[in-house]
């Protein structure tokens, strides 16, 4: 038993590491990183001062929209800033560490889980050297969160379908509905899975339909509430937008990794060689998730980059397993724990120069501009990600002129909200002002969910308003590229190297 406690205590080690290195974040920036954050933080700011609302009239002003995202992290969030004091924008800053502690920690022990101990370490320190794993680690949102419960959701789905224990069965259920009040997107992404694997096994005989039928029920009273109270009132609101369509040896090389990749592969071959549920179950479950993310050459609408990016954390599971493998080919131990240290040193260096590439979306006076670690470094440790700088929902290498002026923006209509719209030229900037002033705006994030009548700030902003659709929509700002003209119905109010602020002026004003 005591042995056992000193296991899992080790197994932390990954998600130990990880943490620490994301403390760069805090050191470099005053701001989260990721332009995503920030509808998040202004939906807990929301529920700070509403309640649990289901309409929010600051986004696609000046009508509004349903909330189609769900609230559980949204009210912990709003619930942690009320109890601490610290403001939501200090508060995501501070949890980046805790988000990337939480996730790494999640493949280790889902690889521990799924296989043991000795695997559960490697495919630990793996996560950290996949760009892919390890980038969402450090981004503070709902998504975060969703992706490490799928995974814990998905293995002790199959443990308990396997032995037949109705403790781990439950526990996935429970999983499940948490996933359905965080992220829809993971929540339908682990639906297709599990339900994948379990019409396999189903048409096999080897599931057991009574815990099948408890496993539906727990998931349903826990995830489907609220997602229930929505449709009934409001209807559902989901408009999709494809993305450009990634092809899966460009993931592999950019965003995976090559080390990571290899692995994967001898992953397989030893799945494949093995034969047993297990491999099904991965199988099923890594390929299932690439076909889809192809689709696009069907004509089908999807995110490739999205489903590979939650493809990656099982596949860094096989990818686990392969290191496993290799080291129990090589006879000398002292060669096997050779190879471990430097998947340790490798992964600790690039994830090291993964988290001094961010550049987030707004940057003080005080915060550090450029690199820590010389650029030459970072070529030599991660020369795939130094040239060619993938990115999944935040920047890397940005341009910290710009997340400067984006400050100074932000500063400004801090200082000068009137409520009036706000209608931006960069949509980015659409959050972060609704989110830091309050001020209502055009989009304001997750487009998924923005609807049909939504305003069009194009011909706003391109001069061809009227006086009357100014006034009925309440436009008080333009928020302007800088080598984009002023309309003629519009005023200078503040500029800067990237941005013009412009007020309406008064005479265009019923």
């Amino acid at each position: 038993m005591q042995y056992r406690n000193h296991e899992k205590i080790t197994l932390t080690i990954p998600a130990g590491l990880s943490f620490i290195i994301a403390l760069i974040l805090l050191y470099k920036y005053t701001f989260p990183i990721s332009w995503d954050v920030y509808y998040h933080i202004h939906m807990a700011d929301l529920y700070m001062r509403n309640g649990l609302v289901f309409w929010d009239f600051e986004t696609v002003a000046p009508y509004g929209r349903v909330i189609m995202y769900p609230p559980l992290f949204h009210l912990v969030l709003a619930g942690l800033s009320k109890v601490t004091g610290i403001g939501l924008v200090s508060l995501v800053r501070l949890l980046q560490p805790v988000f990337s502690f939480f996730l790494i920690f999640s493949i280790t022990w889902s690889s521990y889980k799924l296989f043991d101990f000795k695997t559960g370490m490697c495919t630990g320190v793996l996560g950290m050297l996949s760009f892919i794993t390890f980038n969402r680690s450090v981004i503070c949102t709902p998504a975060t969160i969703a992706i490490g419960l799928s995974l814990l959701c998905c293995v002790y789905f199959f443990n308990g379908f396997k032995d037949n224990n109705i403790r781990s069965i439950i526990f996935s259920a429970i999983l499940l509905g948490i996933i359905f009040n965080l992220h829809m997107a993971t929540s339908i992404i682990t639906v297709f899975v599990l339900g994948l694997y379990g019409l396999v096994q189903l048409l096999r005989r080897n599931l057991n339909i009574n815990y099948l039928v408890i496993f539906i029920l727990f998931v349903a009273s826990v995830g489907l509430p609220w997602w229930i109270y929505v449709y009934l009132k409001y209807t559902l609101v989901f408009n999709s937008k494809a993305g450009n369509l990634l092809s899966l040896p460009n993931f592999f090389f950019k965003y995976y990794g090559i080390i990571p990749s290899v692995l994967t592969i001898m992953g397989y071959v030893y799945l494949i060689k093995n034969r047993s549920d297990k491999s099904l179950f991965l199988i099923l479950w890594t390929v299932s998730l690439m076909l889809i993310s192809q689709t696009t050459y069907l004509g089908v609408q999807t995110v490739s980059i999205r489903i590979l990016e939650v493809a990656s954390y099982p596949m860094i599971l096989v990818a686990g397993l392969g290191f496993t493998y290799l080291c129990d080919n090589i006879k000398s131990t002292t060669n096997r724990r050779v190879l471990f240290i430097l998947l340790i040193l490798v992964s600790c260096l690039s994830s090291m120069v993964y988290v001094d590439s961010y550049t987030p979306e707004v940057m003080c006076d005080d915060d550090y501009d450029g690199l820590l670690i010389p650029e030459t470094i970072h070529t030599i440790i991660d020369p795939v990600g130094t040239i060619l700088k993938p990115s999944v929902i935040s920047l890397r290498f940005g341009n910290s002129q710009l997340a400067h002026d984006r400050y100074d923006v932000m500063e400004w209509f801090m200082a000068h909200s009137n409520k009036s719209l706000v209608v931006s030229e960069d949509s980015i900037m659409d959050s972060i002002i609704v989110s830091t002033s309050r001020s209502p705006v055009v989009y304001g994030g997750f487009t998924e969910s923005i609807p049909l009548y939504v305003v069009d700030p194009v011909h706003i902003v391109q001069n061809h308003s009227t006086s009357s659709e100014l006034s009925d929509l309440n436009v008080g700002y333009i928020l302007l590229r800088q080598n984009t003209p002023i309309p003629i119905y519009a005023q200078l109010e503040y500029n800067n190297t990237n941005y013009k602020i412009c007020s309406i002026k008064s005479t265009y004003k019923n």
